[in-house]
Parts: C-alpha cells; structure tokens; sequence
C-alpha cells in the first residue's frame, strides 16, 4: 500500500478528545470503549442531588458527582439516572467515582461510555477544559501535546533509557509506541496501562504485530530514505494504522517513533505526538550515539595496538587497558564477526555496494553488542569486526550462546547472514592475540568454507587447525601452488571449473555418481573433468596419498589470507 504524507485536520471534539485532552490525567474508561468517537456538543456537571436533568442538550457530556452518595435509595436510583441520561442522548457519563451499578445500566443499555476521574480531581476545572476543547479544539489539542512533549523533555534531561520515554508516551497518547533505528531494528515498544480495554496488542506481542522493514517498507541495507516528514499507513491487517515521524539529528534520521492504534481512532493528536515524541527522543539517542562513537574509537585505537603489536610491549599494553577498565591478565573471550553477503543476479555486489551494507550494519551491530555485553572491545578491521569481552564462566560465548547474537545481527544486515568465528578463551596479551587470530580464521573459513550463517568455533575445524597454525607462509603456498596451480591456471584460460569440480568430488567421498548429481554434471562431464586434473597434474587421483594431498591444497586454498604467526607481536 501506497505510503501517504500526513497533515493537520480539524474535526469535532470527541469523547475519546477529551479522554486525551482535557480530562485529567488518570482518567480511565470503565465501559464502553467502543463508544469514544461519539461528538461532544457541550459539556455538562450535575454536583447537587436530586440531579436535575432539565435542559441537557443532545451529546452533551455529561460529570456526575457522586461524592457522599452512600444511601441505599440513592444507589438504586442511579439505573434509571443512566436510562434518563441515554435517553436524552448524551455523548458521555464523567463519574467522580466508580460505581458498578452505573457501568452495568450503561453495558445493559450499550450507547455510551462511562468515564471514572481520579481521585481529588475538580469538577469545575474538568468542566472548563471540556468547554475549552468543544469551543476551540485545535488550541487544546496544541496545549495538551506541548504538555506532553515538555514531560518527555524533562525525562529525557533526567537521563532515562529510551525504554521508559516510550512507555511515558505510551500512557499520554492511549496507543502502542515504537521506537526503531534508522535500519529498523526495534530499540523500545510500550503500550499504555490499558491496552486490553483498548483492543490494542500487549507490548509483549506488538512486535509481531508491526515492523518499519514491513509496513513502511524498506531495506534494512540502508538507512531511512522517506525523508524527515511525518507519514501514516494502515498495517496489513487494516484493524491498526501507524503515524511514524523520523527522529533526525544534525539532518540525518537517526531512527524514527511510531504510534500505532485502532484504525477508526488515529488522529491529528496522534500525528503531533508523533512529531514531538520524535523530536523529544533526539535527545537520549544523541547521548548514546556520542557515548558509542567516543567509545568505538578510543577501544579501536587499543585493540589495533594490541593486534598489530608494533613497538609497544606487554606492560605498555596492558597499562592502557587498565585505562579502559580492563584487566588483559584476566579470561577473554574472542570472536571475529562477518557479513554473508549474497550475490544477486548479476553476480557479486560491486565493491561500494559491499562497503556501504557493512558500513550500515556496523552502526546497529555496535549497539547491539554493547547492549549484550557492556565491557566489551569493539573495533572494526575491514570486513571483519573484532570482539572482545571478559569471560563470564558460563556457556554465553559458545557456540549455542551466541547463535540468538548472530541471528539478531542478522536481522540488522537485511539480506545477509551473519558469521561468528570464536578464539578459545585466554588470558594475557600474547594469548588474546594468539584468540583473536583463531576467531578470525574461523569467521573466514566458516563464511568462505562451510556455507556461513553459523557461529564457527576454531577448536572444532579440525585439519583448518593445523593449517592455520603453521608460521611459514610461503612453504604453505608453494604446496598449494604445487598441487592447484595448473588447475587454476586452466581454469582462468579455459573459463572451466576443474577446482570447483575437484572440491565437489572430495565433498562426495571421491563416489563418482554423487559427486555428477550434486555438480549438476552428466557422469562423463565429471569423469572428463577429472582427466583433465590428472593430466594437468600428472598425478593419479586412485592414490590415497595423492587424495590427501588434494584434499591439504584446497583447504590451505580457503585459509587465504593466511594470519601472521602469533610470537611475535610485542617488542
């Protein structure tokens, strides 16, 4: 569905206008929810018993006093008080307390709402700002959303998590709030006290119910792109419409704030809530953005020390983490973070393309992993992103533990995966550098090798371990070149695929038939491929010795760029 830019309309007050507007805070309906569209024509108190219901106007609203009202005779009168009531068509019945016996003659009736204020409230202020709204709804509707809008204002200078500024807006605007990035990941969802009265989705079940990358409907490869204007759209199910106002910062959309409500419900309060709950939460997203990016560049500096090595020593390293809270001579846990970028029709992203996705995922993945782990190290080496964290004791960094990590990281990088590689933990410099390398290798093997979007532990790669372990670079490449260079010269030269037919041979335990079938090959396609590997080769692939040394080659193949050996890094 086509997405529409909102504006400001005028309409009658409604009963639901002034639950929002005029009536005090705390206000609650005791019945008749549905009923709250219902127009207000004016607005009337009966404070003195007997109640005299001369001249009450059709769709008035209606405050009824029922202070001291303890008699039995009193209470049984109050039935027909609501028949009499409905009778003269009001729009709504305002009780100062809450009496069952009312909101039983109202359901049995089933025409109005029934509205109980807060304790201590006073009936003429509720009466004159129920005039205020009737005779100039746009002022009010003005006043109560800057009321809002300054609260969250102060709530934001007090420093609370976004979390409970969603949950404050929640209650003040009666409708399910979201708070998203500008990738459309969900920071904070809230629903008013309410909720169920309201027909709204619990908060534990709205996020199911709406998501920026469905409903507004765009990528989670790039930030917002509709601008910094306010924009509504009816949810697939039509039952609930979202206002969602970017929250913007320095000209960039920094996230966006969306309400969501019943579709017959939404209106131009909302959209001011929108906007100014928006502008309110520039606010505390700032401050985290500044606290991360101050962080992100200080930990980025230590951990490409603490990598590269360089002239600096163990003391001089570990001194400047003391400086960052961290204790190097403690258990680390490492782990190497990495994109699965697809290809798409036309081969592979271009390399802007790829730059930019992993550009846009880093912002959110930084917040993510921050979140989960606080102490963490953070630091961006290229296509890689490196983690660091002081081992908990528990099972959080395995495997298992971190597959929830990877497939939340996943959602923020919208048609990739996510691959995790994992170091074993360690203690000491030398030794975390030695983890690092580990996790490293294990996010590039597992992405490159084993089909990524997994989390890829280096304790269990078994030969990839030996491999990558071995220091002499160049006696690996030699024996790669050995055994796979005239394969990969041919294939240059001949646009063929005898690697690629080689690896599917051995993936299939060297079982020619299965080996065709997963290829896509006629058998004698594979066995004419395989000729040529021996021919070009002049070795003979029924050798055990000759598999084995294949089998070496094209995983020294897939450890390319093969890590520098670890002994060395400190002077």
């Amino acid at each position: 569905m086509q997405i529409v830019h909102a504006s400001l309309g005028l309409a009658g007050a409604t009963v639901s206008d002034a639950l929002r507007v005029a009536l005090p805070p705390g206000t609650r309906v005791a019945y008749g929810h549905e009923h709250l569209r219902r127009t207000i024509s004016w607005v009337r108190t009966l404070a003195t018993r007997p109640y005299s219901l001369e001249n009450i106007e059709h769709g008035t609203l209606v405050i009824v006093s029922l202070h001291g009202l303890t008699a039995r005779p009193e209470m049984q009168r109050l039935p027909r008080l609501v028949e009499a009531l409905v009778a003269a068509d009001i729009s709504a019945l305002v009780l100062t307390d809450d009496v069952p016996e009312v909101s039983a003659a109202a359901q049995a009736t089933n025409a109005i709402p029934v509205l109980v204020l807060p304790e201590g409230s006073s009936l003429a202020a509720v009466e004159r700002a129920v005039a205020g709204l009737i005779l100039d709804r746009e002022s009010q509707v003005q006043r109560r959303a800057a009321e809002i809008y300054q609260d969250l204002i102060q709530l934001a200078l007090e420093d609370v998590p976004v979390q409970a500024l969603a949950e404050a807006l929640a209650q003040a605007a009666g409708r399910l709030v979201y708070v998203e990035d500008e990738y459309g990941s969900l920071n904070a969802v809230a629903g008013p006290t309410d909720a169920f009265a309201r027909a709204l989705p619990s908060p534990e079940v709205a996020a199911s119910i709406y998501s920026a990358r469905q409903v507004l409907g765009f990528s989670g490869e790039a930030p917002w792109a509709f601008g910094s204007r306010l924009i509504k759209r009816l949810v697939d199910t039509s039952d609930y419409e979202v206002y969602s106002a970017p929250v913007t910062l320095g000209g960039a959309v920094a996230g966006f704030l969306t309400l969501l409500g019943r579709t017959d419900e939404m209106e131009d309060f909302d959209e001011l809530l929108a906007t100014k709950g928006a502008s309110a939460l520039a606010i505390p997203i700032a401050k985290q953005r500044a606290i991360i990016e101050t962080q992100t560049r200080i930990q980025g500096s230590f951990l490409e020390s603490l990598f590269g090595g360089g002239a600096l020593n163990e003391e001089e390293i570990a001194e400047r983490a003391r400086y960052l809270g961290h204790n190097l001579h403690g258990s680390y846990d490492t782990a190497c973070i990495t994109l699965d970028i697809p290809h798409n029709s036309v081969g592979p992203p271009r390399e802007a393309e790829r730059a930019n996705l992993w550009a846009s995922f880093l912002d959110g993945a930084r917040r993510d992993l921050l979140g989960e782990w606080p102490k963490a190290l953070l630091k961006d080496r290229g296509e890689m992103l490196a983690l660091l964290v002081p081992s908990h004791g528990d099972e959080t960094f395995g495997p298992e533990g971190l597959d929830g990590v990877r497939a939340r990281l996943a959602n923020l990088a919208g048609g990739s995966t996510v691959t995790i590689g994992l170091g074993a933990s360690a203690a000491g410099p030398r030794e975390i550098v030695r983890s690092y390398l580990q996790a490293e290798q294990a996010a590039r093997i597992g992405r490159r090798f084993l089909g990524g979007d997994q989390v890829v532990s280096f304790a269990d790669l078994g030969a990839y371990r030996l491999l990558a372990s071995i220091d002499d670079r160049d006696t690996l490449t030699a024996f790669c070149d050995e055994y796979l260079g005239p394969l990969e010269t041919y294939d240059i030269r001949s646009n063929a695929e005898l690697v690629e037919t080689l690896e599917g041979f051995f993936r299939a335990n060297g079982n020619h038939a299965r080996a065709a079938e997963t290829l896509h090959l006629h058998r004698n396609t594979l066995l004419y491929r395989l000729g040529r590997v021996e021919a070009l080769t002049g070795r003979n692939l029924d050798d055990p010795e000759t598999r084995l040394c294949f089998q070496l080659a094209l995983k020294i193949r897939h450890l390319t760029p093969i890590p520098a050996a670890p002994g060395k890094e400190f002077s």
